[in-house]
């Protein structure tokens, strides 16, 4: 493990230092309540970032007020599509010691995504990236993005 942090610093110092040489800089904005270092079990993926996933098993209805209501980092949450829970798994797919590191348990997550059959809605299992219907009534567990 210590090696491959090695590695990585290398490789973001060459990164860094090629960029800084090469006079095409961007101005980013960074939101001003974006903190410096998220907390354990906050993730980013692609442009979003992850609120940790549930320790319990909720309905739908509960999915969908815990992201609704979170304040969490001073961020706006909700629940992700299907599309972004398939592209969160692809990212982690051969490094899901790195989600699991940051807490995270791999089971079954709500989407925002409706199923093609009333009452049934997109789930996504994280362990195994296998795209399932979930009874709206029945239980999962969420993570909600920003």
């Amino acid at each position: 493990m210590k090696k491959l942090i090695v590695i990585l610093t290398t490789l973001l110092l060459t990164l860094n230092m090629a960029w800084a040489g090469s006079g095409e800089h961007v101005n980013v904005a960074v939101p001003s309540a974006a903190p410096a270092k998220l907390p354990l079990g906050y993730i980013t993926s692609g442009k979003l970032t992850w609120a940790p996933i549930s320790a319990t098993a909720v309905t739908l209805a509960e999915a969908k007020n815990i992201c609704a209501s979170s304040t969490a980092l001073g961020y706006k949450w909700r629940q992700p599509t299907k599309d972004e829970l398939v592209a969160l798994y692809a990212a982690y797919r051969n490094k899901s010691a790195a989600l699991r590191a940051q807490g995270w348990t791999l089971y079954d997550v709500w989407s925002s995504t409706p199923g093609t059959v009333f009452g049934l809605q997109f789930i996504l299992n994280l362990d195994g990236g296998i795209v399932n219907y979930g009874d709206e009534n029945g239980v999962s567990h969420v993570s909600c993005v920003s």
